[in-house]
């Protein structure tokens, strides 16, 4: 189970060298003569990301975490919308394709996610950081098994997506972004087929913004 993870960090400590990350490795040239983009050939973003799952209701898992030898590999493309507060605050849309692996194998698609980001930190020069969450619909190509053995017949294919995001990045390669995610599956107190708590993963992984 702790496989993935350890394969995840050594990608990043691949990507992200010793000579990536020292102090002054970059300098910021001006462009000139470039025409401004469009609205939709910008704001692009595909984040790949991979973590522990565990089907624990949300109160209790700081005290019984109770990670089992399940967990998920992602894919997401988002794409923003707009920008309010001098470029502070964004909104964005997400679409994620999500493979179980471990006790159940089934295949998640996230089509629909609505995100808020805020990019604007007093230590951006030195660590460009965003956080974002967001919020949308999750749908299972069947019932997962740790929800249906957690909750019984309590739990559905169809499930409200809560999504929670931090990402930080070198200033020498800002479009770059290592990212620690929060993905969780919920009924939203009973409003989808009585479900109230479903499943949720932590993970990690990267993201290139375009």
């Amino acid at each position: 189970m702790r496989k993935p993870i350890f394969i995840l960090l050594s990608m990043l400590l691949i990507l992200f060298p010793k000579s990536i990350l020292a102090d002054g490795c970059c300098s910021v040239e001006k462009k000139q003569n470039c025409k401004p983009q469009s609205w939709w050939s910008k704001g692009w973003g595909t984040t790949v990301f991979s973590g522990i799952l565990t089907s624990q209701t949300s109160s209790r898992i700081i005290q019984k975490a109770d990670f089992g030898d399940s967990g998920i590999a992602a894919i997401a493309v988002s794409k923003e919308l707009v920008r309010f507060f001098n470029n502070r605050l964004g909104f964005e849309y997400e679409g994620q394709a999500v493979q179980h692996f471990g006790d159940q194998d089934h295949f998640e698609l996230n089509p629909a996610i609505l995100v808020a980001r805020w990019w604007s930190f007093p230590w951006n020069k030195t660590l460009p950081t965003t956080i974002a969450i967001g919020d949308g619909v999750s749908i299972a190509t069947r019932t997962p098994n740790l929800e249906r053995e957690r909750r019984g017949k309590e739990t559905s294919k169809v499930l409200n997506f809560v999504m929670a995001e931090i990402t930080l990045s070198n200033p020498c390669y800002p479009n770059w972004a290592f990212v620690l995610r929060y993905h969780h599956r919920s009924g939203v107190f009973g409003t989808y087929n009585g479900v109230h708590d479903a499943s949720t993963a932590f993970a990690a992984g990267l993201k290139y913004w375009f």
